[in-house]
């Protein structure tokens, strides 16, 4: 798991025992078969099945053995579907096939091995082991669950993917586009579609984006795109593995994906790859399974460049001698499709007689997503707790058994919402309060992941004029040489301490010209740094370089 050391992921495994020549009694064998299905330790499990194959077919007692291989086939599956296993999908896919066959009258090795070849990309495969489930009795609930997902994947691929592929150079490769759930994705492949003619684009959808507000499968959400944006149908397809077209370059973002489609499916075709390491998606800072991820990308000869967009990130990978800088571009922020505009909606300016309007918009992944700054958040809201001259405001996972607000009445919750609500609820508001910090300063068994600076919730706030309030703890608000990227009176730098922050809001309530100022500066140096020209045209002429080259 996170933080231990690469070699100790699983585990340190036993010494696995050469029963070549053995004389040991098929009772001793058995016991051993079991003892080692029953770590889910991959390589243990590999010598038990192998064990099985060779010297135990034949035995009566069945079903411990079954039990067993069941139990190691769910937990190597579901371990490595967690994130949690470095072993790569088609390995996985090879040892769950021969427990498969060793064990082929199991519904739940059945369902598992299916479920691994659709997660391989292996659709047609996949679907040819599915009606090998008559019953779903058998099934645990996550399993049973799992299945029907997938079957419903499929059966949306017979219709997406029925259309010849178009020709491509370019193969774009993502877990969330076409949904606007991820605004910066939906921006920055749109992008390329829209502007390098000879690019494609295959999906693995991801279904956290159901989370996240996004209200369509998958199969509408490019339906959706196709009559919006105008491009060819046969450009966007679901991935599938034994599908893939011959391309020059293959596109993506985030380190997981990266980790799945270059290291572990593997685009074979493409001279070149090309990943933006943005914060999040499987990079945490010292850590063991991440690192072990970006030495087998960087490794991989390829790999043409990483588009890296904070400053730590960058020189983690530099001072960690995982590449040297001619392999990286560095690009600071993400495409945010607001910022490609210069216009934005006409919004209603405080005056002294109603309140400020304060935001707090983030999810929530812990059990009070003090991560995101809400704890601290909640504490503001008590301090000026029905306070004439405030009224707060949360959008995502919170209400009001999250943390105790006392009895404050001037805060509402709207929940998790789509991402065509955000830009009218933006401009509605007058400031935007986001005091995150690594999960793993407050708790520091939890691997160091960090978000980007600004975070995307505060960028699209402050593009509607919004007044930015955001820690920086990891100092990210600087450019690779060291010079500051947002001034104090575009942005204003907070730390989680509730008093200041509420003393802050309070000057701000008695100098409403202030923060209008605040927030029309904070619009315009986001202009500045996320214009298309500044965030997409050097990654544009990056592919292109590959492409022509």
């Amino acid at each position: 798991m996170h933080g231990q050391k690469a070699e100790n992921l699983e585990g340190v495994p036993s010494p696995v025992r050469d029963w070549t020549e053995s004389g040991d009694s098929q009772e001793e064998m058995t016991q051993a078969i079991l003892s080692d299905l029953m770590t889910a330790e991959f390589v243990r499990v590999s010598a038990a099945t192998n064990l099985y194959e060779e010297k135990m077919r034949d035995i009566r007692d069945v079903a411990p053995i079954t039990q067993a291989f069941e139990y190691a086939a769910a937990n190597l599956f579901l371990r490595w579907l967690n994130g949690n296993a470095l072993e790569d999908i088609r390995k996985l896919v090879s040892l769950i096939g021969t427990i498969h066959r060793a064990v082929p009258h199991s519904q739940i090795v059945t369902a598992v091995y299916a479920l691994s070849l659709f997660e391989e990309g292996n659709l047609v495969a996949a679907e040819s082991e599915f009606p090998g489930l008559p019953t779903k009795r058998e099934l645990t609930p996550l399993i049973e669950d799992l299945c029907v997902k997938a079957l419903q994947e499929i059966r949306e691929v017979r219709i997406l993917n029925l259309r010849e592929p178009a020709p491509a150079r370019l193969l774009l490769l993502d877990t969330a586009f076409p949904s606007q759930s991820s605004s910066f994705r939906y921006a920055e492949f749109s992008t390329y579609l829209g502007q390098i003619e000879s690019s494609s684009y295959s999906a693995r959808p991801d279904h956290n984006i159901f989370k996240h507000g996004e209200g369509s499968d998958f199969l509408h959400q490019v339906e959706r795109y196709i009559s919006e944006s105008g491009i060819a149908a046969c450009r966007i397809r679901r991935f599938d593995s034994t599908e893939l077209q011959r391309v020059k370059l293959a596109y993506c973002v985030f380190l997981n994906a990266a980790d799945l489609f270059f290291s572990q499916i593997g685009i074979p075709s493409a001279e070149h790859f090309v990943f933006t390491l943005y914060p999040g998606g499987g990079f945490f800072l010292d850590d063991d399974h991440s690192d072990a991820k970006l030495r087998r990308l960087c490794d991989n000869p390829k790999l043409a460049k990483i588009i890296t967009t904070q400053k730590l990130t960058y020189d983690y990978l530099v001072e960690n001698n995982f590449c040297e800088p001619a392999r990286l571009r560095h690009v600071f922020g993400v495409p945010v499709p607001g910022a490609f505009r210069t216009s934005s909606r006409p919004r209603h300016i405080v005056s002294n007689g109603e309140p400020v309007r304060v935001c707090f918009v983030a999810h929530r992944y812990s059990r009070v997503g003090a991560e995101k700054g809400y704890d601290v958040f909640a504490d503001v809201v008590r301090i000026l707790s029905n306070s004439p001259d405030f009224h707060f405001h949360v959008v995502g996972n919170y209400d009001h058994n999250v943390v105790d607000l006392g009895d404050a009445k001037n805060i509402t919750f709207h929940g998790i919402k789509p991402a065509d609500f955000f830009p009218r609820f933006y401009a509605e508001m007058d400031a935007i309060v986001s005091p995150n910090i690594q999960m793993s300063e407050l708790e520091p068994s939890c691997p160091a992941y960090f978000d980007g600076f600004p975070t995307t919730c505060v960028v699209e706030a402050g593009l509607q004029g919004t007044a930015m309030l955001t820690t920086d703890f990891l100092k990210l608000n600087q450019h690779l040489d060291g010079t500051r990227i947002f001034s104090p009176e575009e942005l204003q730098i907070i730390d989680r301490n509730p008093e200041s922050i509420a003393k802050l809001l309070k000057k701000y309530a008695y100098d409403r010209a202030a923060l209008v100022r605040l927030g029309e500066a904070g619009r315009q140096a986001l202009l500045r740094e996320f214009s298309f020209e500044k965030q997409m045209r050097p990654r544009i002429d990056l592919l292109n370089e590959y492409l022509q080259n």
